[in-house]
């Protein structure tokens, strides 16, 4: 029997989250490696997550968000220079 109001549904999506997680860490990995030039690599890794947790509420989670933080984190750590 189903309830005269529903109160709650929830989703379980972390099959997907998981599986993906390999590709973002790798491409997290070449990115570091790209501007590394600029800075040492654990502080770049540190400004990258700060920048992506700064950017959840505007952006949510997934590629979408991920390629704008790389891209903002990028602008940052390089000053906006073009020579990469």
């Amino acid at each position: 029997m189903i309830p005269e109001t529903i109160e709650v549904i929830g989703f379980d999506a972390d099959d997907t989250l998981w599986v993906n997680e390999p590709y973002y860490r790798e491409s997290e990995n070449e990115f570091i490696k790209l501007v590394s030039a600029y800075g040492v690599e654990d502080d770049i890794a540190g400004a990258l997550f700060k920048i992506e947790i700064s950017n959840l509420e505007l952006y949510g989670y997934g590629i979408k968000a991920f390629m704008l933080s790389l891209v903002e984190c990028s602008i940052s750590i390089t000053g906006g220079g073009s020579n990469l």
